[in-house]
């Protein structure tokens, strides 16, 4: 995981030793608030990010683009680890109890979505990784298991890949992966 804007800043003030008070006075705002910023616990403003761009000779734009990053890895892992949690509850992979939540593969997090939880969570498969993986593990994983899966993945074709005929969309996955077998053997 990228570090957080407290962490480089962090960094910033060994390298150019100085201590908080110091910085704190140079950028015009106090001590206190530094520190926040320092543990995490307070944004960085656009104002303020510009004066610390300056001090530090940094490229411009480059404080809240840091910020942004980690706020977008804090939120995805909170999401991921939402729906572990909620399929643990499913008792979705019994085979993976002992498992991690940080080890358990993406592939197999989004199949047991699919499978095993709601439409609001499936929407939040979305957020977590690009369309085009999700459908790609949905085509490769789901949509090739015949009929055990056959109306689940009609809805998924229709309601998040707008595949018009999923039907017969869903039957030449199921062919083309049959041939990939056949084909390796």
């Amino acid at each position: 995981m990228k570090e957080s804007i407290g962490q480089y800043i962090s960094e910033l003030m060994v390298r150019d030793h100085y201590n908080q008070s110091t910085l704190a006075r140079e950028l015009g705002i106090s001590r206190q608030m530094l520190s926040n910023i320092v543990l995490d616990r307070r944004e960085v403003s656009l104002p303020l990010s510009l004066k610390i761009e300056s001090l530090f000779s940094l490229q411009e734009g480059s404080i809240l683009k840091i910020q942004d990053d980690y706020k977008v890895q804090q939120y995805k892992k909170q999401l991921r680890d939402e729906l572990f949690e909620k399929l643990k509850q499913a008792h979705a992979f019994w085979s993976y109890d002992e498992v991690e939540k940080s080890d358990f593969p993406n592939e197999l997090l989004i199949e047991n979505v699919f499978v095993h939880l709601d439409i609001d969570d499936i929407s939040k498969l979305f957020e977590l990784f690009p369309k085009n993986y999700v459908q790609k593990v949905w085509r490769e994983n789901m949509a090739v298991q015949g009929e055990y899966l056959f109306d689940l993945n009609v809805m998924i074709a229709l309601v998040f890949f707008h595949i018009k005929k999923p039907e017969e969309y869903i039957r030449r996955q199921e062919l083309l992966h049959l041939k990939k077998l056949t084909h390796h053997a």
